[in-house]
């Protein structure tokens, strides 16, 4: 084998020509890497040859042949070898291949020390990183950082004198080299660290930070980009492990970050990556970041400030402070409460969008529509307060001003749309006038841009506005805006006519069927595109096109649409062929919608969509190997190579087999990896699959193909991408919904509560119900991640109230259940820790909505399962009780209290009797929350005042507060928020029907009926109706002197809308309308259409 040869190879190798460099891999693949005796060729080039990439090169590829080849080595000559190596590391000049070296040194050392080999390198190095000599200390203190980086638990009896090496080489004062070296090297050996069990290391480590900061300021102000980037990188690593390794030091750690964001003098991408660093901060530190005084507030206005810097040119898909503080602030919102974020965002609100600098009015509108989705109720009940801001935005003179100002128009009404109504009219003057002034011609370039950009926001703004704008307000504009922006469609610019896709189908959703005059016009402005495929821009624009034509098929309804539908599905098949990941979704999704649309109609098509979907499900996702040392499989716990997906990590390849001619610039072949394509794709398609079993597979679909789909979800309940987790458990739920509901309209029975089941499911629920509940707990218990533990607590609640106790039957899952929701309703489940901390007690006041979310959803599984067991979980209420009334009695959050309350309202009418025994405690708090300022938590317990004394019979406890409960209830009969009204009316009639000659009637009954009909909750319909009901029956007096005043009522009530009487109430209805027509046919001689809706004529 020849040595000059191989670096004649390795020299053509680094030549610009593709061809010739394939070639040259063939080669040295087939004749020198694949023998033992290339690495010692190669360690001889490192040492030798006088060109600087030859050496480079060599040092690469022998740092990959080390694990194949260096145990062939004889034991005599890998002593030379190491010496020769660590010679020529000693001597190199050029840093690039110095560290090269360093690696292959390090990849050796891994492998000898588990053998028990080179013993004597890490004292020889500890001295090296120690010389006098300051180039001696850089090679020592680089090869330091490899070995810890490749192998950290080498070190595992060395912490405290590799701690005490660092304590003076990261304050060395010659060069920075050693001291950033000595910083990584920290990084990398974080994972030793066990605060529990070493709080000396732990301390030790401590003392390092601040100094570590200093190499992070000399870093910055030297200019130096890779040795910022580096530090940074290290201080990211802290947040992935326990909170205690940076202690104290936390704060005055974020605090500099924000000086560090806040410095308009500092270079733009060191901004950016403080801000970053700040936002993983955020995520990964809530709670400590929560309990910092005045932090959150601090942080969110020095973001609202950066964020005024934006340029209209700004590209968006560059990360400069501006956009890295946006980034920052949805974070902020995400995670801390919004007393903490939204409170001092909204108190500055007023001077940022009125200011004369265009930047801050600006900042105002984007911070706005970036915060809301972090916290929409709590914005929602400020809206009176922000939307005149808003409006003025809308209507400045700057076109950029109003460009920003419609993009958080947009965002806010992604989320609270239902909210805004009250300010359509000048909503959608400013849009319409908007849109006018875009529309117009422009010599200027740059203007031209700024109106394509205002066109599409206009666009984009209507579409979010959607769910907010009734058909009756949308018909006065829908003339003007289809001309205009079915004008649109024909655009030059793709992206306007996507947008302008995106708003017709917004505006045929807020129509409805009123939207059948414009039907046949759009449908062919759009259907010239849905075949278009020439390019990567007209998949986009198909893709856009597909979109709106299914929610334009919900609008107009079935049988209008249906001209239509075969093309359309033949179109949206072909584009699953097309290789255009964003296309395949938006077929997915028109495939929902026509689903939704035509029911068990679109059975004709199901071959086709099931097809599809599970060719979607099947899709390889890119992995990558990582070949671990054994220490590093005693560390994860597997023998086996590790393959990940998915999550953002990096990898370092090791597979000799892939190209080895990579000549990075610092010789590492690192590769970060996101959410892979396939992965979200699959998302799409199992959220899909869930809307086609639930609306369009009748009994015999589910025989067909619900055995295939679920075997090929059930895996993915276990991916590494969080949105496949949320998917898979939500459409197993689902499924199980719609196979129990086909049961019941098969065998007309519906279950009953408690357990054991009175009525038992079929073999295929079972077997269902057997696969959802394993996937379910292997998931729940340790889940890390929010988003998808709310998911799961929404499909088990509603799984529970729509089927019943079923699935409490399968294997532990009742135990597992109230285990799981005790650790969430109590803030210790994984999911409400920071990372690293999930041991860590961890009580902060308030709560993120978000977080917020979590805990409000597990209680709704409390009721779930208050509503599959009845009577019987009055023995789990002992479980539950504590945490609620906590909840209930918060003196600090609203919302604990209102929705404390509301459990209990909901538990007590499930429990029916069952609550006897809870009746003195729940009162005494319900007493008290009915004086409660939140009208929320006031009407909440209203309704469960009434729910206790109807359902109890401890009437030796709650009798004697009849008085005080009435007297409560009076003035709340006047209160029009929060339902109060209604929910008030609903207890009066419980507490009526429990004991009615404990009421004052002929004194309350006049008021109560002076109610009707309710408005704001129909649930409370049925006790109100019950009431009047009984009261007929009984021929009490009062009620017969107000029947002239209900007649009316009862005809409100019977006509539409029909969701204000379920049908049971219907029936009550019914009832008193036949036994008043019976006795005195007189009455309703001006009210004959009462009798028609009744049936009684």
């Amino acid at each position: 084998m020849d040595k000059q040869q191989l670096a004649a190879l390795l020299v053509e190798s680094q030549l610009p020509d593709t061809q010739r460099i394939k070639e040259v891999t063939a080669e040295l693949q087939k004749n020198y890497y694949s023998h033992p005796e290339s690495l010692l060729l190669l360690i001889e080039l490192i040492a030798t040859h006088d060109n600087v990439g030859v050496r480079q090169q060599a040092a690469i590829q022998a740092a990959r042949l080390i694990p194949k080849h260096w145990e062939k080595v004889s034991k005599d000559h890998k002593a030379a070898v190491r010496q020769h190596l660590v010679e020529a590391t000693m001597k190199e000049q050029n840093p690039s291949v110095r560290h090269a070296d360093s690696r292959v040194i390090a990849v050796i050392a891994t492998l000898d020390f588990e053998d028990g080999d080179w013993p004597e390198l890490l004292p020889a190095l500890v001295n090296l990183a120690s010389n006098t000599d300051v180039s001696q200390r850089e090679v020592g203190s680089y090869i330091i950082f490899s070995l810890l980086e490749a192998n950290p638990t080498y070190f595992g009896e060395h912490v405290q004198k590799m701690l005490q090496l660092f304590s003076h080489t990261i304050q060395d004062p010659q060069s920075a080299d050693v001291r950033i070296n000595t910083m990584m090297s920290i990084g990398a050996m974080l994972l030793m660290f066990e605060p529990d069990e070493d709080e000396e290391a732990v301390a030790a480590l401590q003392t390092l930070v601040p100094p570590m900061v200093e190499v992070l300021k000399a870093a910055v102000e030297a200019g130096d980009e890779e040795k910022t980037g580096q530090a940074f990188e290290v201080f990211q690593q802290f947040l992935a492990y326990e909170s205690a390794l940076l202690g104290a030091y936390l704060k005055d750690l974020v605090q500099f970050m924000i000086d560090l964001s806040a410095n308009t003098k500092a270079d733009e991408d060191v901004r950016s990556q403080a801000l970053s660093f700040l936002a993983q901060t955020v995520r990964y530190r809530r709670m400590k970041i929560q309990g910092m005084q005045g932090m959150g507030q601090q942080l969110t206005l020095k973001s609202m400030v950066i964020l005024t810097e934006i340029d209209d040119d700004e590209d968006e898909d560059e990360m400069g402070p501006a956009r890295s503080a946006l980034a920052l602030l949805d974070q902020l919102a995400n995670d801390l409460p919004p007393r903490q974020v939204i409170v001092p965002l909204l108190d500055a609100l007023p001077k940022f969008a009125t200011s004369e600098d265009v930047g801050y009015k600006k900042a105002a509108a984007l911070s706005l529509g970036t915060v809301v989705e972090g916290a929409p109720d709590f914005i929602a009940s400020q809206i009176k307060t922000i939307m005149p801001h808003v409006i003025n935005l809308l209507n400045d003179a700057d076109v950029g001003v109003r460009h920003t100002a419609l993009i958080g128009l947009a965002r806010l009404a992604d989320d609270i749309a239902e909210e805004l109504s009250p300010y359509n009219e000048a909503l959608m003057t400013a849009l319409v006038k908007n849109l006018q002034a875009a529309m117009t011609g422009s010599q200027d370039p740059k203007l031209a841009r700024k109106n394509v950009e205002v066109i599409r926001s206009v666009c984009g703004a209507l579409d979010s506005m959607s769910d907010g704008l009734d058909a009756e307000f949308m018909a006065k504009y829908a003339g003007e805006l289809v001309d205009n922006i079915g004008a649109l469609v024909a655009h030059d610019d793709y992206k306007v006519k996507v947008a302008a896709a995106g708003a017709l189908g917004a505006i045929a959703e807020s129509l409805g069927e009123e939207f059948k005059p414009y039907f046949e016009k759009t449908m062919h402005a759009l259907g010239v595109y849905l075949t278009v495929k020439e390019s990567e821009d007209d998949l986009s624009l198909r893709s856009g096109i597909c979109d709106s034509m299914g929610r334009i098929a919900s609008a107009v309804g079935p049988q209008t649409f249906q001209p239509y539908v075969v093309d359309l599905m033949a179109a949206s098949e072909e584009a699953l062929h097309l290789d255009n990941p964003r296309l395949r979704e938006s077929s997915f999704i028109l495939w929902s919608s026509l689903a939704k649309v035509y029911e068990k109609e679109f059975a004709p098509f199901l071959p086709g969509v099931f097809k599809g979907l599970f060719s979607s499900l099947e899709l390889e996702e890119e992995e990558i190997t990582l070949q671990l040392t054994e220490a590093e499989k005693d560390i994860i716990g597997t023998t086996e190579e590790v393959i990940t997906a998915g999550k953002k990590i990096k990898i370092h390849k090791t597979n000799e087999d892939e190209d080895e001619m990579d000549d990075e610039e610092e010789e590492e072949d690192w590769e970060d990896i996101g959410v892979s394509p396939e992965a979200l794709e699959k998302e799409v398609a199992i959220e899909i699959l869930g809307d086609i079993i639930t609306h369009a597979c009748s009994g015999a679909e589910i025989k067909q193909y619900l055995e295939a789909a679920v075997e090929m979800i059930t895996p993915l309940a276990e991916h590494s991408y969080d949105g496949c987790r949320k998917a898979t458990i939500a459409t197993l739920w689902r499924a199980y919904a719609r196979v129990w509901q086909l049961m019941e309209e098969e065998t007309g029975s519906s279950w009953a509560p408690g357990l054991p089941l009175k009525q038992p499911p079929t073999v295929t629920l079972v077997k269902l119900g057997e696969i959802v509940s394993q996937a379910t707990l292997q998931v729940w218990n340790e889940e890390a991640d929010r988003s998808v533990v709310t998911e799961i607590n929404r499909n088990v609640a509603a799984t529970l109230k729509t089927c019943g106790p079923a699935i409490l039957a399968q294997k532990d899952m009742m135990k597992e259940i109230v285990t799981i929701l005790s650790t969430i309703i109590t803030r210790s489940h994984p999911c409400q820790q920071d990372l690293g901390d999930e041991d860590e007690e961890q009580e902060v006041e308030g709560s993120s909505e978000y977080d917020w979310l979590v805990i409000d959803t597990a209680l709704d599984v409390v009721i779930g399962l208050a509503v599959a067991l009845g009577p019987s979980f009055a023995e789990l209420w002992k479980v539950f009780e504590k945490p609620i009334l906590r909840f209930a009695s918060s003196e600090s959050e609203n919302i604990e209290r209102s929705t404390g309350v509301g459990v209990i309202a909901e538990c007590a009418a499930n429990m029916e009797a069952g609550v006897t025994p809870y009746t003195s405690k729940l009162l005494t708090l319900l007493l008290k929350r009915l004086s409660d300022q939140d009208q929320e938590t006031k009407s909440n317990a209203a309704y469960a005042t009434g729910q206790l004394i109807y359902n109890s019979t401890d009437s030796g406890t709650y009798l004697r507060h009849y008085p005080t409960i009435l007297q409560k209830l009076e003035p709340m009969l006047q209160i029009q928020d929060a339902r109060i009204k209604d929910n008030a009316a609903g207890c009066l009639c419980r507490i009526i029907m429990a004991h009615p000659d404990q009421v004052p009637i002929p004194s309350v009954l006049p008021a109560l009926v002076g109610l009707l009909p309710l408005k704001d909750d129909h649930e409370e319909n049925s006790p109100v109706f019950q009431c009047l009901f009984k009261l007929y029956e009984a021929n009490e007096p009062t009620i017969q002197e107000l029947t002239p005043k209900l007649i009316p009522i009862l005809e409100v009530v019977l006509s539409p809308p029909l969701e204000q009487l379920d049908d049971d109430t219907r029936e009550i209805v019914r009832r008193i309308v036949y036994l008043l027509f019976t006795a005195k046919p007189d009455l309703f001689a001006s009210h004959p259409n009462v009798l028609k809706l009744a049936g009684v004529q």
